[in-house]
C-alpha cells in the first residue's frame, strides 16, 4: 500500500536574525530553530489569538485564583426548597432600593428651607418631590422604591417566621437567629426614617410622633430626640439627619448584617428540608451547586422581582403630595404602613391616664407603647434560642434540618397566638372606625389570640398519627432506621 501522504519535505532551517553575521554567514554554536512544513509546502503558523487569551487568562488565574474560587465556594450546595428564597428575596429588595434611591437621589433636596416655586412657598424638600412627581421616570422610580421597601420588610418577616416555625433557629444557629432579628429591626428603622423626606404635611405628622415617643424617654429623651432627629423635630437640621440616616448609616449596618448572616450561613452549613436526611451525606448539605444552577435560579428570581415591582409601581400608585399638601398648622389623620401599625394600634389603647411617677422621670403611656412594649416584643424574640427548651440539652450537637411544625406543637402555638396579636392590634389601630371602644379593643386583643392557641394546640395534637414517632431534625445519625426516634408525648 502505498502512503497517500506523498514524499517527506525536510525541515527547514530559519535563522534568527539577530545570529546572522554580515555577508550571510551564520553564527557558530547557535541552535538553528526548525520550523516544520506541511505537505504543501506552507509553515504552520502557531494561534496567537488562542496564546493571547491563555495569557490574559493566566494572569486573572494568577492574581485572583478563580479556579480556587469556585472550587471553594461556587460549588457550595443549596438545598432546594421554595421558602428557601425568601431570604434572597430581602436581599434582592435592598439592591433594589440602593439603585432606585441613588436615581432619586440625585433630585432630592434634603432641606426644609422655603424656597418660592410658581408664586408659592414651599419647604425645598417637598418642592423637589413634586418635581420628581412631574417626571415620569422619576415618578416611577420613587414608586418602585416605595414597593420595594414594603417587600424587602415582608420577605425579611417571612423569613423569620420560616425559620422560628422549623426550628432552625436552634443550635448552631442562635448568632445567625440574632442577626436576622437586627437585619428585621434596621429595615423597620429605615422604612420610618423615609416617611419624613417628602415632608408633605402627612411625613412631618407621622415622624413627628416618633420624635414624640423619643422624648418620652424618661432622663435622656429631650437629648436622645435631638440627637436622632438633628434639633426639636421639624427643624432646619432635622432632614438633613434624617437623610443622612436613610440613605447612609442604616443602609450600611445593613449591608454589614447580610455579609454577617451569610457568613455565617457558610460556616455554619445550610439547613435542610426533611428529605435530605435519606440522600444526603454525612456533614454534608444536599442541594445545587451555587455556580452556575443557584446562581441561574437566583438570577431569575431577581428579574422577575424587578419586573413585577416595576409593574406594581405603574398600576397602583402611591399617595401623592397633593393629597396631604405641605406642612401647615393643621394635623391630618394619619396611620403609619402595615409594618408599624402594630405600634400604632397599641399606643392607641394605652389608657391616657396611665402614668407612673419615678425617681428618674415620668413614665407616660407613649414611653409605655412606643418604647417598652415593642423592647418587649422583640426581647423574646431574641431569646427565642434559649426560651425554646429542646434547644437546652447539650445531648444534639446540631439542628441540621426543618422540623415539621406540626412536631413542636408548643412552638407552633406560640407562634401563631403571637401573630394572631400581632394582627389584632391591626385591628386596634383602626378601633375607632370600627366602632370599638378602648375596653371592647382590649378584650378582643387578649381573648382572640388565646383562642386561636387553643385551637391551634388541639389540631396539632389530634393531627400527629403517631405521636411517639417523630422526625429527628438533628444530624447525629444519618441512617434510614433513625429517621424517627422515641420522644415524650409532651416534649417540643
Amino acid at each position: 500500500m502505498t502512503d497517500q501522504r506523498g514524499p517527506a519535505v525536510p525541515p527547514v532551517t530559519i535563522m534568527p536574525a539577530s545570529e546572522v553575521r554580515p555577508g550571510g554567514r551564520a553564527a557558530p554554536r547557535t541552535a538553528p530553530r526548525q520550523v516544520p512544513r506541511t505537505g504543501e509546502g506552507r509553515r504552520v503558523a502557531a494561534p496567537r489569538a488562542a496564546k493571547r487569551d491563555a495569557s490574559r487568562a493566566g494572569w486573572v488565574e494568577e492574581r485572583l485564583d478563580v479556579t480556587g474560587l469556585n472550587a471553594k465556594y461556587g460549588r457550595k450546595a443549596f438545598p432546594v426548597h421554595t421558602t428557601f428564597f425568601l431570604g434572597e428575596m430581602a436581599a434582592f429588595a435592598f439592591i433594589i432600593l440602593i439603585v432606585t434611591g441613588i436615581y432619586l437621589g440625585l433630585i432630592y433636596i434634603p432641606s426644609s428651607a422655603p424656597v418660592e416655586v410658581d408664586g408659592q412657598e414651599l419647604p425645598e424638600a417637598y418642592a423637589s418631590v413634586r418635581l420628581i412627581e412631574s417626571i415620569p421616570v422619576a415618578n416611577l422610580f420613587r414608586n418602585v422604591h416605595h414597593w420595594a421597601a414594603h417587600v424587602m420588610v415582608l420577605a425579611t418577616l417571612l423569613h423569620l417566621i420560616r425559620i422560628f416555625f422549623f426550628g432552625t433557629y436552634r443550635r448552631p444557629r442562635e448568632l445567625n437567629w440574632i442577626i436576622g432579628v437586627v437585619m428585621l429591626i434596621l429595615t423597620l428603622v429605615a422604612g420610618f426614617l423615609g416617611y419624613a423626606l417628602p415632608f408633605d404635611s402627612y411625613a412631618v405628622t407621622a415622624t413627628g410622633i416618633g420624635y414624640s415617643i423619643a422624648r418620652s424617654i424618661p432622663w435622656v429623651g429631650n437629648v436622645a430626640a435631638e440627637l436622632f432627629f438633628g434639633g426639636a423635630f421639624p427643624t432646619l437640621g432635622s432632614l438633613p439627619r434624617l437623610y443622612t440616616l436613610h440613605i447612609f448609616v442604616v443602609p450600611a449596618l445593613i449591608a454589614l448584617t447580610t455579609a454577617a448572616h451569610i457568613l455565617l450561613i457558610v460556616k455554619n452549613k445550610h439547613s435542610q428540608p426533611g428529605y435530605a436526611r435519606k440522600l444526603a451525606e454525612p456533614g454534608r448539605v444536599l442541594g445545587v451547586p451555587a455556580w452556575p444552577y443557584q446562581a441561574l435560579l437566583a438570577g431569575q428570581l431577581f428579574l422577575l422581582m424587578f419586573g413585577a415591582l416595576f409593574i406594581l409601581s405603574a398600576l397602583f400608585e402611591i399617595h401623592p403630595l397633593a393629597a396631604y399638601g405641605p406642612p401647615g398648622p393643621g394635623t391630618p389623620a394619619v396611620k403609619p404602613d402595615w409594618y408599624l401599625l402594630w405600634v400604632y394600634g397599641f399606643l392607641d389603647i394605652v389608657p391616657a391616664s396611665l402614668t407612673l411617677t419615678t425617681p428618674i422621670g415620668t413614665i407616660g403611656p407613649q414611653f409605655i407603647g412606643g418604647i417598652v412594649f415593642p423592647g418587649i416584643i422583640f426581647t423574646l424574640i431574641f431569646l427565642a434560642p434559649w426560651l425554646d427548651r429542646t434547644n437546652r440539652g447539650r445531648d444534639v450537637p446540631r439542628f441540621e434540618y426543618l422540623q415539621p411544625p406540626a412536631q413542636a406543637p408548643v412552638r407552633l402555638t406560640i407562634g401563631v397566638g403571637f401573630l394572631t396579636y400581632i394582627g389584632m392590634l391591626f385591628v386596634a389601630g383602626y378601633h375607632v372606625e370600627l366602632g370599638l371602644s378602648i375596653a371592647q379593643t382590649w378584650y378582643l386583643s387578649l381573648i382572640v389570640p388565646a383562642v386561636v392557641m387553643a385551637a391551634t394546640y388541639g389540631i396539632a395534637r389530634q393531627r400527629d398519627p403517631a405521636w411517639s414517632r417523630r422526625f429527628d431534625p438533628s444530624a447525629e445519625e444519618e441512617d434510614e432506621e433513625v429517621l424517627y426516634v422515641e420522644a415524650p408525648r409532651g416534649d417540643q
